[in-house]
């Protein structure tokens, strides 16, 4: 079954994101690193000092699966030039630090603090080590993970990445076969109103 595929945008005050998720199941099916103080990567790092976590907030150009009751099944994907603008607009707000657990209401924590937000761009040797199936334009961060309960919930694989939540505006991509069979029906349409004499 081919789904709709539709387009997030951003395209007013109201949008952009509003939260960062540390959830079990991240819907850009990336987990994230964390980092030790020597900076060898691991999923799960034991070492107190450093305490970093760096993952994928948004890939570029990725659908991931959605299904509501008002679209059904369908998926959404975010354009390099969205995420970009998504980026800028999340520090304009400044909520960097608006970190919750699962998207649970009333779940907000302290003591997770993003230290880094970059765009991968492998043409400006902006190209994080352990992501190297994540296409360029999508969006990064790393977070200095203080508070302990947090940091154990990592340690144990209790969260594993990142997932953004805010206000969104959808635009539904028309692919080529789709444009063609609504033209051929026009111009069908057309012919048929031509030789109504």
């Amino acid at each position: 079954m081919n789904l709709p595929i539709y387009n997030v945008v951003i395209d007013d005050y109201e949008t952009g994101i509003d939260r960062i998720s540390l959830v079990q199941s991240p819907a850009v099916e990336c987990n994230f690193l964390a980092f030790a103080k020597d900076k060898k990567q691991m999923l799960f790092n034991t070492n107190e000092e450093q305490q970093m976590i760096t993952g994928v907030l948004m890939r570029a150009d990725y659908p991931i699966y959605r299904n509501d009751a008002q679209l059904g099944e369908y998926y959404i994907q975010f354009s390099k030039e969205t995420i970009k603008t998504m980026a800028e607009k999340l520090l304009l707000d400044c909520h960097q630090n608006w970190i919750n657990i699962e998207h649970t209401e009333n779940s907000d924590i302290q003591g997770v603090d993003m230290v880094e937000l970059y765009i991968k761009d492998s043409s400006k040797g902006i190209n994080p080590v352990g992501f190297d199936e994540i296409s360029d334009g999508s969006l990064f961060a790393t977070f200095k993970v203080r508070n302990p309960l947090v940091w154990e919930c990592i340690k144990n694989g209790t969260f594993l990445g990142f997932s953004i939540e805010g206000m969104f505006s959808y635009e539904q991509v028309v692919n080529v076969d789709d444009e063609q069979a609504i033209y051929d029906e026009i111009l069908s349409m057309l012919d048929k109103i031509s030789n109504i004499k």
